[in-house]
């Protein structure tokens, strides 16, 4: 396309010290609000889990597929496209064109989002009963159709942001949407749902709250960032383009990226669909089929995932690292920066996987009063090493611009994860489902590991990167647990208190065999 042409503006090389300077900032603001946004949620999840239950739980997991496809269908691939547009027309000077794509997005997504609200409010019983096979579903849904307006429109200021470089406000935004999530739900429950009549339905209204609030606050700060350009905006390198151009070239992106989204997004529905259905098969009382399922998606599982703050930062700055050197073809570069990713991954992996082995049981106990919570928090532990690493080779593929082949390894995952969803877990219950998960996770890692080995090589030393971090993990769960025993036996401490200076105790004589082994400087 046109505005991709190469003008001498672009030919000259970036500033390594600044790019990395601002690449660094950026991944450091997001993995800050990330890591408070992760905390604040799991204290939700803790709280929802003591007042609605795991059962109810369950039933909000559930209404997540519809909400996704919704989503994926009105504004993720517009999202990504004004992203890069954005970026573009931001390097020609050209700031009325990207407001022009900013206003056409918006309308865009709103238009789809309001059929697809309408859509999802009025057939919310039948998508319950026929699609989702849970009753319960219908209100949830009625009170979350409203929230795709919203959920649209702060969608589309994100990608504004982020083609401007400026990751401080979406950053912000899912921080206040959080904390409002959060609020409303500790407000509505002494308040509206009080006496213990609260439902799945309470953690929907503070959902609803949160996106309200986010997508006013994104917003506000998109026309104070229009008005401080104007003041000092310089003139614009580039005619102004018409708005059937713009369009073009926003669904020349947007439409590849929908389809794609929307192709994974509703694997993964038909996935979370298909786990409870199975379950009910095998768990003749349906009542603990959603129970189970709610301990494993909504009490396990954000535990497991909270160290993917790290990861998920360290991602967002491979990506265009990766890229910048992959459009140089200096794949000695990108192999050097994979290589150290991985094996910084595997490091904290290895951590995660023990922390989680070792105090999974009294960290479910804890948290949610919960023994199940903690068996299921143990055996998911197994998949630290192989989550957190695929993230990081995500971005690492995207950066390299095999965004077909993510999606592919994905669709295979996914595909993988729901034979053995339809063939195990109805013969062996929830045990089936974590055996998807981790043939998934191991396949995921597989494919993309493979995939980027062949573009541009892996220095990977399994000294460094695997025998040392087990060898360190051994020695801090040995010495951790011998505290943990002193504690539980010696002195008459709060359980999270123990937990927390066993888990300390651990980190400290990690990091310090793994100083003292060289496996920190890669």
């Amino acid at each position: 396309m046109e505005i991709f042409r190469n003008t001498g503006k672009f030919s000259q090389k970036p500033d390594k010290a600044s790019l990395k300077a601002q690449i660094l900032k950026g991944t450091v603001i997001l993995a800050a609000a990330g890591l408070i946004t992760r905390v604040l949620g799991l204290y939700n999840r803790v709280f929802l889990a003591n007042v609605i239950g795991a059962g109810a739980l369950g039933v909000y997991q559930l209404i997540f597929p519809v909400f996704m496809v919704c989503h994926a269908i009105c504004c993720s691939g517009i999202e990504t496209a004004l992203s890069r547009l954005t970026a573009a027309y931001s390097g020609q000077g050209c700031h009325g064109n990207i407001r022009r794509l900013v206003k056409l997005s918006v309308a865009l997504s709103l238009f789809a989002a309001a059929v697809l609200a309408a859509g999802v409010f009025f057939l919310a019983e039948p998508i319950s009963v026929y699609i989702l096979k849970e009753p319960e579903c219908a209100g949830c849904l009625k009170v979350m159709a409203p929230v795709i307006l919203f959920s649209a429109v702060h969608s589309c200021v994100f990608g504004y942001f982020y083609g401007m470089k400026q990751t401080a406000v979406p950053a912000s935004s899912q921080l206040i949407e959080q904390i409002c999530r959060v609020s409303a739900i500790y407000i509505l429950s002494l308040t509206v749902f009080s006496g213990n009549t609260a439902g799945a339905v309470l953690a929907v209204c503070g959902m609803a709250a949160g996106d309200v609030l986010s997508c006013i606050y994104t917003l506000g700060a998109y026309k104070l960032h229009v008005r401080r350009m104007n003041r000092h905006e310089a003139p614009e390198g580039s005619p102004a383009a018409a708005y059937a151009v713009l369009f073009r070239q926003l669904m020349h992106d947007a439409l590849p990226l929908t389809v794609n989204r929307l192709s994974l997004t509703m694997l993964s529905g038909i996935e979370s669909i298909l786990i409870p259905a199975m379950m009910k098969l095998y768990y003749t009382a349906g009542g603990t089929a959603m129970e189970i399922y709610g301990i494993v998606t909504g009490m396990a599982m954000p535990f497991v995932m909270f160290p993917t703050t790290i990861t998920n930062a360290l991602a967002s700055l491979l990506m265009p690292a990766v890229a910048e050197a992959a459009g140089r073809r200096d794949f000695k570069q990108v192999n050097r920066a994979v290589s150290v990713s991985v094996h910084y991954c595997l490091l904290i992996g290895i951590a995660g996987m023990s922390i989680f082995v070792l105090y999974g049981s009294g960290l479910g106990m804890v948290f949610f009063g919960n023994a199940l919570a903690g068996e299921f928090l143990s055996v998911l532990a197994f998949l630290c090493p192989f989550m957190y690493m695929s993230a990081t080779l995500t971005g690492v593929l995207n950066g390299l611009g095999q965004t077909r082949m993510t999606l592919l390894h994905n669709v295979i995952c996914v595909g993988l994860r729901i034979g053995f969803i339809v063939v195990c877990v109805p013969k062996t219950g929830v045990l089936g489902y974590l055996w998807g998960l981790m043939a998934g996770s191991i396949a995921l890692c597989g494919l993309h590991f493979f995939r980027i080995a062949q573009i541009s090589g892996i220095r990977l030393n399994p000294v460094r990167s695997i025998l040392a971090p087990l060898a360190a993990a051994l020695a801090g769960g040995y010495c951790s647990m011998g505290i943990y025993r002193y504690m539980m036996n010696g002195l008459s401490l709060p359980l999270i208190i123990t937990i927390a200076v066993a888990c300390m105790s651990f980190a400290v004589i990690y990091m310090l065999c793994l100083y003292l082994m060289r496996a920190l400087n890669r």
